[in-house]
């Protein structure tokens, strides 16, 4: 007996819990920022420019006052243009103009965890998303192109911040850095290495 009400008691405190936090906002959330991608390692040898096209979307549930699991996906574009210049080809060298580009759709499962309570001013947190991207590989010489679509693993670590507009506003500002990593090779690309800074906003859903 002693057992089962101990056991009841831990129910009741985490229920508890999760009401106090009910009280602040709503466990569901959604949020939607903008994107900008520095390339690292041979991805920056494959396209130097950092990437301003690009966004981040994703999709929350609280499980108590610090964890949180959900999913996320986006969209980044990397392109470079190349003056004309004679290439080395294994049928001949080739004059041509070169565009390199590549587009990154990711599908990820997250794990987060807040660093303070949901009533604090600034929330730093930190997440983890494992999943797949769709990478979109294409090399023009002239009308020539070099082709690449496949789905590749990705993990991508991240640390940011939410800062709520009032102390139980369901509106947040977001704010975060993420580094995303693959193991990609095709042409140039040895392996898909990028830091990625994201801005937006975060809403409670009722």
């Amino acid at each position: 007996m002693k057992k089962i009400r101990n056991w009841i008691l831990i129910f009741a405190g985490c229920f508890a819990a999760q009401a106090v936090s009910a009280q602040v906002r709503p466990p569901l959330s959604v949020d939607i920022n903008y994107s900008i991608t520095q390339p690292l390692g041979s991805l920056k040898d494959y396209s130097d420019k950092t990437s301003f096209r690009g966004w981040s979307a994703g999709l929350q549930y609280m499980l108590n006052d610090q964890w949180s699991v959900g999913v996320r996906s986006g969209f980044q574009d990397f392109y470079q243009r190349l003056p004309r210049a004679v290439y080395p080809d294994k049928q001949g060298d080739v004059s041509a103009v070169q565009s390199r580009t590549l587009q990154v759709i990711p599908i990820q499962a997250t794990v987060s965890y807040a660093f303070t309570k949901p009533s604090a001013a600034v929330i730093p947190y930190a997440t983890v998303g494992v999943g797949a991207a769709n990478m979109n590989y294409e090399k023009y010489w002239g009308e020539f192109v070099e082709k690449d679509n496949s789905w590749q693993f990705l993990v991508s670590p991240e640390i940011g911040i939410n800062v709520p507009f009032g102390k139980a506003s369901p509106v947040m500002f977001n704010a975060n850095v993420r580094y995303n990593y693959s193991p990609y090779k095709v042409g140039d690309i040895t392996n898909f290495n990028t830091i990625q800074g994201n801005i937006g906003l975060k809403f409670s859903l009722n």
